[in-house]
């Protein structure tokens, strides 16, 4: 089976720069317009405002969260390459006459709301006493976020997601673009809940920001991505008589006599 090595440089090109392109130009944003414009007043937007990472976490960041796109692009151009040169059969389709535009909107809804799931899953999983200890602790030692943390990971959480994201394509028909507008909506807003900075979104389905860096604030618990949905269906959504804490595993903390409550009192995220 000979290369065609002109087709596998585009593609991985293409799926690398695209990556790297849309996190460091969203963070950039973000970094630019809140932590230089706005450094000396963050009680006015930043959600952690006594809180900001040291410059070899912030180094850190960027360096882990471009290593890791610059993975997944890899990856994820390897895919387009087989795909294309007809190396691996999905039923992803490129026409939208081929199964019209309601099912075409359909899928990629759906598509969306099963890959927020299915990282939900994968992501609590990475909570597990083994999985946290020795993979995604590398996440949380960002306990303050600023945009670059999102993609500051080890990389076998990053595959691990990355394999979620791309599963439902290899079951399902659906559109190209799709999947493009899906994945990319995903890593632009993990990008934006990675802010630090207090956000709330008109979109109804998309949690504020307050929503993800309680997350680094209370380690086990809001493991969602973008739908709190399944945090609330699991019982995993930060509650206000809960105590949590770096070694309080299960997503559900445990009792806290304090702040006790007779109902379960879940915070409010608007």
């Amino acid at each position: 089976m000979s290369i065609d090595w002109p087709l596998l440089g585009i593609c991985l090109g293409g799926a690398i720069a695209a990556g790297l392109v849309m996190y460091h130009g969203v963070a950039a944003y973000y970094h630019l317009r809140y932590y230089v414009g706005r450094r000396d007043d963050p009680q006015s937007w930043k959600i952690q405002p006594t809180r900001f990472l040291s410059p070899k976490l912030r180094r850190s960041a960027v360096w882990m969260g471009s290593g890791n796109l610059a993975l997944g692009g890899f990856v994820t151009g390897l895919l387009i390459y087989a795909i294309a040169k007809g190396h691996l059969q999905t039923p992803i389709f490129f026409q939208v006459s081929d199964y019209g535009w309601i099912y075409t909107i359909a899928t990629t809804l759906g598509y969306f709301v099963v890959v927020d799931g299915l990282n939900y899953y994968v992501h609590r999983l990475f909570h597990t006493k083994f999985l946290f200890r020795h993979f995604h602790r590398h996440h949380h030692k960002f306990t303050t976020t600023n945009p670059y943390t999102a993609t500051a990971l080890h990389p076998v959480e990053l595959l691990a997601q990355q394999t979620a994201s791309f599963l439902p394509a290899f079951i399902v028909p659906l559109h190209a673009v799709s999947i493009g507008i899906v994945l990319s909506y995903i890593l632009i807003f993990n990008v934006i809940d990675h802010s630090g900075v207090r956000l709330s979104s008109s979109l109804p389905w998309q949690g504020p920001s307050t929503y993800h860096d309680d997350h680094h604030v209370y380690f086990h618990c809001n493991f969602g991505q973008h739908l709190m949905i399944f945090d609330k269906i699991h019982g995993t959504l930060r509650r206000k008589d809960r105590r949590y804490g770096a070694e309080v595993f299960g997503g559900k903390g445990e009792p806290n006599s304090e702040h006790a409550t007779t109902r379960d009192e879940f915070v409010e995220y608007r």
